[in-house]
């Protein structure tokens, strides 16, 4: 049987300059990933289960209520541990193509949007209030937004040989904040499925949308404006 160490060797080490993934997430994606390999479960279908885990949390927001709540939270926060393990499982078998990054991507979008029409509709039939089909959704474009801008900023890069305008941005505002990349603080993933996660969790979806909403738009609106001009 493989090693759960030599699986850990497969994770993406981009990921562990995250705090919440490094310290939280990691340990629990290693396991996972080992359990994977231990199983010659494929990456594809290690993929299938996180989007079955947002299937599953999105049924258990919308008919249950109280402590089923926290279940749901943790249930979908778990996803966000099934997709650092898909890409560790795939490196493992050295694996990767397009198939499985057009899962990943598409899996995401699915379980994010699932879960945010779920709590909108919810609400919208307990309150009657408009407001949260407004709020629910601009979150689920915001979010199409944020991984459609960087898809896109990838694409144009690598076609027009651009320098990445992004980085560039952080480089010189890390000047400003003592050498520290402020990409250390962008709205990464585990950020978004960990608010996602705690706005289940508490039951409070105006405060998540609000909140998500706001700073998911300033995360791919400044993808548009850092091109400007390029």
């Amino acid at each position: 049987m493989v090693e759960r160490k030599e699986v850990a060797k497969y994770f993406k080490e981009e990921h562990l300059t995250r705090p919440l993934i490094k310290y939280i997430f990691y340990p629990m994606a290693v396991f996972v990933s080992w359990v994977a390999v231990s199983f010659k479960i494929h990456a594809h279908f290690v993929n299938l289960l996180g989007l079955l885990t947002a299937i599953i949390s999105a049924i258990m927001i919308y008919y249950l209520d109280g402590y089923w709540m926290i279940v749901a939270g943790l249930l979908f926060l778990f996803g966000l541990v099934i997709d650092l393990s898909d890409g560790t499982v795939a490196r493992f078998y050295n694996k990767k193509n397009a198939m499985g990054k057009w899962l990943d991507e598409s899996t995401g979008i699915i379980a994010f949007s699932l879960v945010f029409f779920v709590l909108m509709i919810k609400t919208f039939v307990q309150t009657g209030d408009l407001t949260i089909i407004f709020l629910g959704t601009y979150n689920i474009f915001s979010y199409t937004m944020i991984n459609y801008a960087a898809l896109l900023s990838d694409v144009l890069r690598k076609k027009f040989n651009l320098v990445n305008p992004i980085e560039n941005v952080r480089k010189k505002a890390s000047k400003s904040f003592f050498g520290i990349n402020p990409g250390a603080f962008a709205f990464s993933l585990d950020i978004q499925w960990t608010l996602v996660s705690l706005g289940v969790i508490f039951n409070q979806p105006y405060l998540l949308f609000i909140i998500f909403g706001a700073i998911s738009s300033v995360q791919w609106m400044s993808r548009y404006i850092t091109f400007w001009g390029k």
